[in-house]
């Protein structure tokens, strides 16, 4: 089968960026994008034909639109949707698999488009947290683009053919935001081999992204009442920082309100640290504002570590709460969370082999791949009216 798959960009370490990996690696896929920067991605990716998407003449009018604000990424995000909604695909397929939003957009002048969905896009759910910090120019931008991406988003959303998505968390925010209410679940997973049990160490580890909407503060503040009077424990926050303005304040500001001391920053680890932190921890924090699957849960149930997250969005599918972990609806019970683990070591063990059963038995590649694979080949059916 010839699968395109059309990925906005490559520049950062994360579950989509997995996904697309996996699924190149089964089909030996041409990955299209607008941008791709070799040495912040994964490695693998050199393995494949990386086709540049050609700019758009409407893109100087997106980027031009979009230079108020000051933030690049909303610049590129401009520019990749005047790409992929002008491409008319030129060589024979059977199958387009598109990735992060707008790679969607490529339905407009391309049929047979399997959209595998990580979430709808910022302009239906994240008002308030892409808001924040911004003058009211650059608000009044952000409605005006948030505006114009819905007015195109919703008509292509009639004619996809296929919607695949991540969760049923997310399934539920594609019914209620895009109006489909046929997506299937496909959980995105993981390679097994290099998650290992070392210790359960006197620290407790948070695995993400440097962006706003994974909060870290949540997690801070649940360590501060855990660590009140006790000594030795630390909480480290390891996560990768693409380099723009948001995401540096962000961060700036994070350090500012850890305060030091015991909480302790690691910036673009590589893979290899951030398994020997898996290893070693007490337990994995997960406090994203509403995360839509969460893959490094799983990397941490691989390593036999139990987890403790926020009661909502896709944790609610990967945890059993009680069983491999704890979900819960405040930074106080957290913390109580971490109170009951630091002391029942034993609690760890058994919650850390459930963890890691649970991952060998629902999140392996072979259950995701094959699931894709059905998708696709349904979304083929259509060539040459067959």
């Amino acid at each position: 089968m010839d699968v395109l798959i059309f990925q906005p960009y490559l520049h950062g370490i994360g579950g989509s960026e997995r996904v697309v990996l996996e699924i190149a690696k089964k089909y030996n896929s041409p990955i299209y994008c607008v941008d791709y920067v070799k040495g912040a991605t994964y490695p693998e990716f050199s393995e494949f034909e990386i086709r540049k998407i050609k700019p758009s003449p409407l893109e100087g009018f997106a980027r031009a639109m979009l230079s108020i604000d000051r933030d690049k990424r909303m610049q590129e995000a401009g520019a990749s949707g005047m790409r992929m909604l002008g491409m008319k695909i030129r060589e024979d397929y059977d199958v387009v698999s598109a990735h992060l939003p707008p790679s969607e957009w490529i339905r407009n002048r391309n049929e047979r488009v399997c959209w595998y969905c990580h979430g709808p896009n910022a302009a239906f759910k994240l008002y308030d947290i892409m808001f924040k910090e911004r003058n009211l120019q650059e608000r009044l931008l952000l409605h005006a683009g948030c505006a114009y991406y819905r007015a195109v988003e919703l008509p292509l959303m009639k004619k996809m053919e296929t919607i695949c998505t991540c969760s049923n968390a997310t399934k539920e925010k594609i019914s209620r935001h895009l109006y489909r209410d046929d997506a299937r679940v496909a959980y995105p997973s993981i390679d097994l081999s290099g998650f290992a049990l070392r210790d359960y160490g006197k620290f407790f580890l948070c695995v993400s992204r440097f962006v706003p909407e994974k909060r870290f503060e949540y997690a801070i503040d649940a360590f501060r009442k855990f660590s009140k009077g006790r000594k030795g424990w630390k909480l480290v926050i390891a996560g990768y920082l693409l380099d723009n303005r948001r995401n540096n304040l962000y961060l700036r500001r994070l350090r500012e309100y850890a305060g030091g001391g015991d909480v302790v920053f690691e910036v673009n680890p590589p893979d290899s640290r951030i398994r020997r932190l898996y290893s070693d921890c007490r337990a994995l924090l997960f406090s994203s504002f509403d995360e839509d699957w969460g893959i490094v849960i799983l990397e941490a149930m691989a390593s036999r570590k139990p987890c403790i997250s926020v009661n909502k969005g896709g944790p609610r599918e990967s945890i059993v709460n009680g069983k491999t972990g704890f979900l819960v609806d405040s930074a106080e019970e957290m913390a109580e969370e971490m109170e009951f683990l630091a002391g029942h070591q034993d609690e760890c063990e058994r919650m850390g082999r459930e963890g890691r059963k649970r991952v060998e038995k629902e999140f392996t590649w072979k259950i995701f791949l094959g699931k894709m694979d059905k998708a696709f080949r349904e979304t083929a059916k259509g060539k040459d009216g067959s």
